[in-house]
């Protein structure tokens, strides 16, 4: 009975988990039918209940769970409100908006999350992108409301390309589904009376970004200071960005769960003398969970930052309560509550690495503890820091590896050095902010602050410079992620306690990812395709042979090695080969023929029963004639042609009954040969 009320939590989680990827995946019901059926499933409860069926119980006990997830998701989804833009008449409207959040600004645009608060005359709501062309627009428009006469929204554009980022599906799980580009055609309006908490909160912060400017820090230390102390990243460089990924400790630069940790702990170790009152216990717990939200709020309340003082509020609550329930209870407490009031946090990968993080530090490192013992203090702190960092790393490698594809392989290192700077960054940084902000900063401080970032600044890019230890292009394809994970808790399980029956379930676990390997491996090693790339202006076509990429263009190497996209499709489908060679006008594959057909418009007079048209650089042909003469199965046309020529050659594949694939709209064209 014990071992079930353990682990009940972590199947109530499991539950409300698979309801709301279920309604979020596949939209199984409607509001109509989750109350039909959360009725029935009442009425069946309480018959059950009373007969005392321990089967039929836990069955309707997991019903009822899923039930509840599914509802969240359902809710949470914007667009079933009438008030949704989306479900208002929008054809270049008039609508209102206020600007909320401030996005990292692109080569073209300044860039914002907005929310609409009327079209045309009507009230409404929803998240939208604003851009903001970068020359025309200098003014600050955070927190205002923007009148713009004539708004036409874009949806947002789904992956052009192969494993490219889905940038679409992204934004989805955030309730944001369109954007629009604004010029200089808007107004802003008298929003005085308007009061929000975020707009104070922004406030603050400009204020204390103010102060700090006045004193010697340099900009890269500012923007350390910002990213770790303001939660503000985006003032951090492009190149500092990339010495901590390489590095392996880009996780330092945002606000989560380690900073979290590490300021719970600080107030404990300063709060401690209020123990000897009495009540002091409660007391000190009330201060510390205060304390964490007010620097949640200052901070922005971004997910992350919400997401890890939730966890962590849970925690310390635990800790008042002095209950004897292990500390995963409270964990799992804290995703229950955010999931049900946020359901799609679920998709955020911030959220799943957070909370993995946390996971193997509580089940892993105390197993990794064990195997040494050692017997001078400061050797026992280091090899627990060791420990520590290692068991984040184990519960969150499977997943960084599905969505990253890479390991740094000195991770151990950069975290073991920089999570003391990091300690004494975010201790004495709070009072650094408190006296600049009051005008009494000394100069020393400055120095001694500024110089411990530049130091660890200095220790990351100094790691970073060993690339040959950062490993690349690993995929891990979901189902051996699932597979993973569940050999690590086995393993854990093993660790606890040898059973015969756990070491059976090991084997089985090791033989299925071995078989999912070969099978995948069998897979890479007999797939040929044909591929023609969506990119806008340039022509990229492909022919893969096995783990053989042959990548024909006419731009040079060094381009195309750059080219996002054609890492990412490397990447994932474990290409060793890679060769450039120049664009050609005609190539036999195995079973088909390709036919190009460029600007000059020169075709030869040729037949084949399998002849695929690829139209680029926008030629001037007759496409009927074309059609008529050489009986073509598929008209391609890549990104070089005009909108103009594809909306028109679409009209005639249609009415002679020809197939035709625009990599504009359709996405990458690619044949299975």
């Amino acid at each position: 009975m014990k071992n079930l009320l353990r682990y009940l939590p972590t199947y109530i989680l499991l539950c409300i988990v698979l309801g709301i990827y279920t309604q979020y995946t596949y939209t199984i019901f409607d509001i109509r039918i989750l109350i039909s059926l959360g009725g029935l499933w009442i009425c069946f409860f309480f018959i059950f209940l009373l007969r005392r069926s321990s089967i039929k119980f836990i069955l309707l006990f997991s019903l009822g769970f899923f039930l509840i997830g599914n509802f969240a998701a359902y809710v949470n989804n914007p667009k079933l409100y009438d008030k949704h833009y989306t479900n208002q008449k929008f054809n270049e409207s008039s609508i209102l908006i206020r600007i909320k959040e401030q996005l990292k600004s692109n080569l073209y645009n300044h860039r914002f999350i907005g929310e609409i608060i009327q079209v045309n005359n009507t009230i409404a709501n929803g998240d939208i992108i604003v851009n903001l062309n970068l020359k025309k627009n200098k003014d600050s428009i955070l927190y205002k409301t923007l009148i713009v006469p004539k708004a036409k929204l874009t949806a947002i554009k789904t992956p052009k390309n192969p494993h490219e980022f889905n940038y679409k599906a992204y934004l989805k799980q955030k309730g944001i589904f369109h954007q629009v580009f604004i010029n200089n055609n808007y107004t802003i309006t008298d929003q005085s009376s308007y009061f929000s908490l975020l707009e104070t909160a922004s406030q603050i912060r400009n204020r204390i970004e103010s102060k700090l400017q006045k004193h010697s820090f340099t900009k890269e230390q500012r923007s350390i200071m910002n990213a770790l102390l303001l939660g503000q990243r985006r003032e951090v460089s492009n190149t500092l960005k990339e010495s901590y990924t390489k590095a392996g400790a880009i996780h330092i630069l945002a606000i989560s769960g380690l900073h979290i940790g590490i300021i719970l702990y600080l107030l404990n170790f300063v709060l401690q003398w209020l123990l000897f009152f009495k009540k002091g216990k409660l007391i000190r717990g009330m201060i510390i969970v205060l304390l964490l939200w007010i620097f949640a709020f200052i901070t922005g309340l971004s997910p992350s930052v919400v997401r890890a003082t939730t966890m962590f509020t849970f925690v310390v609550i635990r800790s008042i309560r002095q209950v004897k329930q292990p500390i995963e209870f409270s964990l799992i407490s804290s995703m229950i509550f955010i999931l049900l009031i946020q359901p799609l946090l679920l998709f955020s990968i911030g959220f799943q690495l957070s909370y993995l993080a946390v996971f193997g530090i509580i089940w892993i490192q105390p197993l990794l503890f064990k195997i040494w013992n050692p017997k001078f203090k400061i050797t026992r702190k280091f090899w627990e820091l060791t420990t520590v960092s290692v068991a984040a790393q184990i519960g969150t490698l499977p997943i960084s590896l599905y969505y990253f594809h890479q390991i740094p392989g000195l991770f151990l290192i950069a975290n073991l050095i920089i999570i003391p700077f990091l300690s004494i960054i975010l201790g004495f940084g709070f009072l650094i902010l408190m006296l600049a902000y009051i005008n009494y900063l000394p100069s020393l401080f400055v120095k001694c602050y500024g110089g411990i970032i530049s130091i660890m600044n200095s220790i990351v890019n100094w790691i970073s410079s060993y690339e040959e230890f950062v490993l690349t292009n690993l995929n891990m394809p979901f189902i051996n992620m699932i597979l993973w994970y569940m050999l690590i808790l086995i393993s854990i399980v093993i660790f606890n306690k040898l059973k015969v029956k756990y070491i059976i379930i090991l084997l089985t676990g090791v033989l299925s990812i071995q078989a999912t390997y070969m099978y995948q491996k069998y897979e890479t090693n007999t797939r040929k395709e044909f591929i023609v790339f969506h990119q806008a202006k340039k022509s990229i076509t492909a022919f893969r042979n096995k783990t053989e990429l042959i990548v024909m263009s006419n731009l040079d190497q060094k381009n195309i090695y750059k080219t996002k996209f054609l890492q990412s499709y490397l990447s994932n489908e474990k290409i060793n080969r890679c060769e450039i060679t120049p664009s050609q006008d005609y190539f036999k594959l195995s079973k088909h023929e390709v036919l190009v057909v460029d600007s000059l418009g020169i075709y030869p007079n040729m037949r084949n029963e399998k002849l695929i048209i690829l139209l680029k650089h926008a030629p001037k042909i007759n496409l009927s004639r074309l059609i008529r003469d050489l009986n073509p199965i598929q008209i391609v046309a890549d990104g070089t042609n005009y909108k103009s020529y594809i909306k028109h050659w679409k009209e005639i594949c249609k009415k002679e009954k020809t197939p035709f694939h625009t990599t504009y709209e359709d996405g990458a064209y690619i044949l299975k040969e």
